[in-house]
Parts: C-alpha cells; structure tokens; sequence
C-alpha cells in the first residue's frame, strides 16, 4: 500500500511538471490564433487586402485598426520599471535586427532606464504610446505597439545628428515587421521635412517610411488603402 501511494505521488508529480511546462506553449498558440484570425472579426471591405496580404499577420492586423475609429489619447505618468520592462522586447527586435545604429539604441536604452517622466496613451483600446523624456527640451523617445506587439511608431530626439540613414532604416524595419516577402515595394514621393525615405506595398496596403530632420528622428508603418496612397 504504501508503495503504491509513492507511486501515485510521483505519477501526480509528474503529470503537474509537464501541465507546467506545456502551458506557455499553449499560451503562444492561442496568442497566434488569436493574431491570425484577427481579421475576420471585422467585415472585409471593398478594398480589402490581396491573398498575400491576408496571409501576413501585420498587415492583417493593422487593416483591422484602419477600419477603427480613434479617439482622442489620453496621456497618464506610468510606473516607469513597468513601461521599461515592456518596451524592453521592442529595443530588443530592433537592435536584433540592425534597425537602428547601435549608438542610437545605446542611447534609447539608457533613456528608458533613466527617464525622468514616464507616460502612456491610447488612441485606440488596441494600441499603447509610451513616452520617455528626461525633461523639458531634453532628449526624449516615444514608442507606438499594437496589443499583439507590433511595433507601429518609434520617434524621438536622442542628441544625435548623424548615422542614421532612413533608406537603410526603412529596409530593415520592414524586415523586422516581417515584410520584406512583398515584392511590391515601391519608392514614394518624400513628404514633409527632413530626409524622409518613404515606400509602399499594394498587396499589403502598408505605408511605411523613415525619416531624420535635424536630430529628430522616426519611422511608423500604417495601413493605406491604394486610393489614399494615390491621393498623397
């Protein structure tokens, strides 16, 4: 008798490690489920993606934002080891990913760990802004991610001016995103300020752009129906 409860404890043991092991698997499953028919919660429109635009979770993802309405953001000061350890994974990707100059994510991930204010903001209940600054007129970096972790804006001024190339910038960033596969990227026509280094994809319906204007720094990518992006 006694053996056999021996057994059964360590059979129960077992069966406990192994639910605990399996359960993140679980997690990115659903979390990829959940990203892969995000689409279909919302009735496709007219302009609706191509094959291969519906076959690619980022773009699927931010044509459904396109069809939101946003509201006003509201901005509130957050705890900033909280905003730091969630924009970690993001600096992470983009240093992975050669994304920017080394120097610049030196000095952005120095920021996030020194920042004197710390804010958050929504335009939409999918997205989050964060906001880190070390003042007044003082260096600061502003980050844009969707609730299934796209990185959709990333902006700021880091007392930097040189070695940021936007064309490069852009390039790589589309290969962060997962967006390199389109092959109909084309060159747009530069808008604004700056050095802008814009381009977009038909068959993803994404506009996505770098730009460095007097050590003001960004790049952002965002659903554009095809008439949108004629009329720019």
């Amino acid at each position: 008798m006694k053996l056999r409860k021996s057994w059964l404890a360590l059979l129960g043991t077992v069966v406990l490690v192994l639910f605990c092991m399996a359960l993140p698997f679980a997690w990115f499953v659903l979390r990829d489920r959940q990203l892969g028919t995000a689409i279909w919660r919302t009735e496709p429109a007219a302009d609706f993606l191509s094959a291969a635009g519906r076959e690619n979770a980022v773009a699927r993802e931010l044509y459904v934002l396109r069809q939101q309405s946003n509201d006003s953001p509201y901005e509130q000061p957050t705890e900033s080891a909280t905003a730091r350890d969630e924009v970690q994974p993001y600096l992470a990707a983009l240093r992975n990913n050669k994304v920017l100059p080394d120097d610049y994510l030196d000095a952005a991930e120095e920021l996030v760990a020194q920042a004197a204010e710390c804010t958050t903001s929504s335009e939409s209940t999918d997205t989050t802004t964060y906001y880190f600054s070390q003042g007044p007129n003082k260096p600061y970096l502003r980050m844009t991610v969707t609730k299934y972790g796209t990185l959709t804006s990333l902006n700021g001024n880091l007392g930097l001016t040189e070695g940021f190339a936007p064309a490069e910038v852009a390039a790589a960033y589309r290969t962060m995103l997962g967006l390199a596969s389109f092959t109909d990227w084309e060159d747009a026509e530069p808008l604004g300020y700056g050095d802008p280094a814009p381009c977009y994809t038909t068959g993803a319906q994404l506009y996505l752009v770098a730009n460095m204007d007097r050590g003001y720094f960004s790049m952002s990518v965002t659903s554009m129906a095809p008439e949108t992006y004629a009329g720019l």
